[in-house]
């Protein structure tokens, strides 16, 4: 049996846009004569929809979607099945609405199949919406007998206490003795998720039907899908694809008996440098923008943004400024020259003189005065924190980026890392921008993506990481060094640990390759003396930011746990 996987790239409430994709891919399916082509979850609405589900012209409008599909299959192959994914109505009780897929041939729609699993965990809230279905779908291609699942329902048979449904339409597919199970999925990328998918699904295939598994590929707001569709049959991998910049409808022979080699161990197909660039490609396109600028400093963090910026919407249609003040180094200076020289990208210096003005504003708040104008009150001294002083640089830097943006219609970028996120590490508004492309990077993530990229110069990447807002300030004395950093951030915000010994245990229990780029460093500094109370005072301080991460833009999750929408925390809260 042949079938064409339709990984496409969708668009919420796109419908004209999401319809022409799929209208290239049945011509190109039926063309080379497939019996079927799949498209992914949720293809017509788009995915995640969310809230633009309650509106009744957006559901008006999918239905009608879909009855162009249906109009489309009537001059194609006429043995050509559509899979595709819409919003359909709940006409009994529960969820107003239903996750499904439909069947679509020669200019009817056939069958139709209801979603079971409902996530709601993460960035999933289906069950806010969606109505679970109970009942299998079966259809005869020929003698091949084909059943229908939809991204989750999939995914009972992992074993993982954190999934406790009563259903597992696999297991129901295997007992009714389908060939073929087609699965129309929507599912974000996080690290090693390809992997888990294949290690999941493939060897289920081994005593069941083979599985046409296929993803949709780009970027929706925080999320980014890998595409990464495969077909597998008898425990190995037939075909898989690692493409996902483009749609594509590659056309697969279900019971081939080519053998493709799995994702290697802790290795994916698509580069996470490629995933990010394609979030931020997205999110800049889709939402109009053209344009990017940001604020170059010379650093690891700002250098690896330029250098995704670059790559998603070319170099020539990003603006990248430098803002040195007293404090910045001459190499901050001439690395952030040489990288925008090795990028191509626009150059701008806009020096920050902040001393004589915060001179003047102390002046005018050293003072108080009634309606009057009279002096009533002078401001306590002791009162004062010089801090201020430090971070008037970044906020002047922020209102000359945002200026830029606001002149020329740029979309102006976020540069902070998870890491700094975590400990507040930024000037408060220094997040607040349109995106933030490596907001769910650790540190030692930048610096490894800095370090592969031949175009960011090494002492970038090599010289100590620096706000360079005082003299000498460098970010370990402020805090502690990122080796012990990344790892109490991760641990905290991922897997919850929240005191010294549950974190001694997490590092010695926890996959050290993605922990830190410096194991010996942080196995020597949980025997220090001090590491105790160095710990509880970043966690304290950890806590202590919500309120600032609560107001950070966007940006792309690649994590099992992200700030954003996928974690919801209280600011005011007294549970530590």
């Amino acid at each position: 049996m042949k079938v064409c996987l339709g990984q496409i790239n969708t668009t919420p409430g796109d419908f004209a846009g999401n319809l022409e994709k799929v209208r290239v891919g049945i011509e190109a399916a039926s063309k080379a004569q497939a019996d079927l082509v799949v498209f992914p979850e949720l293809t017509l609405p788009g995915y995640l929809s969310q809230d633009l589900i309650y509106n009744p012209d957006f559901i008006e409008r999918n239905l009608q979607a879909l009855q162009e599909v249906v109009e489309m299959s009537r001059y194609c192959n006429p043995d050509l099945h559509v899979v595709i994914g819409y919003i359909g109505k709940n006409t009994g009780v529960g969820k107003p609405f239903t996750n499904l897929a439909g069947v679509i041939n020669q200019g009817r729609l056939i069958h139709t199949y209801q979603k079971q699993l409902l996530p709601f965990y993460d960035v999933f809230d289906e069950l806010r919406y969606f109505e679970p279905g109970n009942e299998l779908t079966v259809f005869n291609i020929g003698s091949v007998a084909v059943g229908l699942a939809i991204c989750e329902d999939l995914w009972n048979d992992k074993g993982s206490d954190d999934y406790h449904y009563a259903d597992n339409p696999l297991q129901n597919y295997r007992a009714a003795g389908v060939d073929v199970l087609v699965s129309i999925n929507s599912s974000p990328f996080v690290h090693g998720k390809c992997q888990q998918r294949l290690e999941q699904i493939v060897p289920a295939t081994s005593d069941g039907p083979a599985i046409v598994y296929v993803n949709q590929c780009g970027g929706q707001d925080e999320l980014v899908f890998d595409g990464q569709s495969f077909v597998a049959d008898k425990g190995a991998v037939r075909y898989l694809s690692a493409t996902i910049f483009n749609d594509t409808y590659d056309v697969v022979e279900v019971f081939d008996e080519t053998r493709v080699d799995p994702v290697p161990d802790e290795t994916e197909t698509v580069s996470l440098a490629n995933l990010l660039v394609l979030g931020l490609r997205d999110y800049v396109q889709k939402t109009g923008f053209s344009q990017i600028v940001l604020a170059s400093s010379g650093g690891v963090d700002s250098a690896v943004v330029c250098k995704l910026a670059c790559d998603a919407v070319g170099a020539e249609n990003v603006h990248a400024i430098r803002m040195p003040s007293i404090f910045s180094s001459p190499h901050s200076r001439d690395d952030a020259k040489l990288l925008h020289e090795n990028l191509g990208c626009w150059d701008y210096e806009v020096p920050i003189e902040h001393e004589s003005l915060v001179q003047n504003l102390n002046e005018h708040f050293s003072v108080h005065t009634d309606s009057a104008n009279i002096v009533v009150k002078k401001v306590s001294a002791g009162g004062y924190s010089a801090v201020a002083d430090e971070n008037i640089q970044a906020r002047l830097r922020d209102v000359y980026l945002m200026h830029f943006s606001n002149a020329y219609g740029a979309m102006p970028l976020s540069t902070g890392n998870k890491t700094e996120s975590g400990c507040g590490y930024y000037t408060h508004f220094d997040m607040n921008f349109s995106y933030a492309p490596i907001k769910d990077l650790y540190k030692f993530e930048v610096v490894d993506l800095a370090s592969s990229d031949a175009r960011i110069p090494e002492n970038i990447w090599r010289k100590p990481p620096s706000a360079e807002l005082a003299a000498g300030q460098t970010d370990e004395e402020s805090l502690l060094p990122y080796a012990l950093l990344d790892p109490i951030v991760m641990s905290y915000v991922e897997d919850y640990v929240t005191s010294f010994e549950r974190f001694r245990a997490w590092v010695a229990t926890s996959d050290r390759q993605k922990i830190t780029g410096n194991m010996q460093t942080l196995m020597a500094w949980l025997d220090r003396d001090g590491a105790v109370n160095d710990y509880e005072r970043i966690v304290s301080l950890i806590g202590r930011m919500e309120y600032k991460r609560r107001q950070t833009c966007p940006g792309t999750k690649v994590s099992k746990v992200a700030f954003g929408i996928g974690r919801r925390i209280p600011i005011v809260e007294k549970w530590s």
